[in-house]
């Protein structure tokens, strides 16, 4: 699984969540698994989205973005995404047999 921890800029969440849905649609018809968003409910972390996606393998994660960073929507639409971002960090799991 991975997990995507995305601070927007105070100020940008609407122009970002408008691209995200942009984006989120030229990837999915690239094969991209279903995507899960969360936003925190209270506290200070109001600007902070959580993503979660999971993929068949490592492999399939790689395969797919080697396809998402070949495409210039998607790495035109992730760039102006970036410059609202404050921070992002990826963490990656796996199931406990």
């Amino acid at each position: 699984m991975l997990r995507a921890i995305v601070e927007v800029a105070p100020g940008k969440m609407a122009e970002y969540m408008e691209l995200d849905k942009k984006s989120e649609a030229i990837s999915t018809r690239l094969g991209m698994p279903p995507l899960r968003r969360y936003r925190c409910f209270t506290g200070d972390s109001i600007n902070t989205i959580v993503y979660e996606q999971e993929f068949d393998s490592f492999a399939a994660m790689e395969a797919f973005n080697e396809k998402a960073m070949a495409n210039p929507e998607i790495m035109a639409m992730s760039a102006k995404m970036e410059a609202l971002m404050e921070s992002q960090i990826n963490e990656f799991y796996t199931p406990i047999p």
